[in-house]
């Protein structure tokens, strides 16, 4: 690969689609409202599996909607925490 673009054109071979459903144990998928690389994409994931699975969706209004949550790693690292711990509770 010779620059940025090269290798991000490379990589949209690499999806879920078609094994999404071969995924079995409980899933969190996170959206961000404002996410500018993959828009769609979390609802397109969510849809396709068939294992126990949750969404949280990160508004903007709360700092967190921006891609990978950026500005609020706090409330990113509590909400998947509290998820962690309801599933490996049961």
């Amino acid at each position: 690969m010779s620059d940025f673009d090269e290798l991000l054109k490379a990589t949209e071979a690499y999806t879920m689609a078609g094994i999404a459903d071969c995924i079995t144990c409980p899933t969190l998928v996170l959206e961000a409202e404002n996410d500018q690389f993959f828009t769609g994409q979390p609802q397109r994931l969510l849809d396709e599996l068939t294992c126990e699975k949750k969404l949280i969706f990160f508004r903007e209004d709360e700092g967190a909607g921006e891609h990978c949550h950026e500005g609020a790693m706090f409330l990113f690292h509590q909400r998947t925490f509290d998820w962690l711990d309801t599933v490996l509770a049961s």
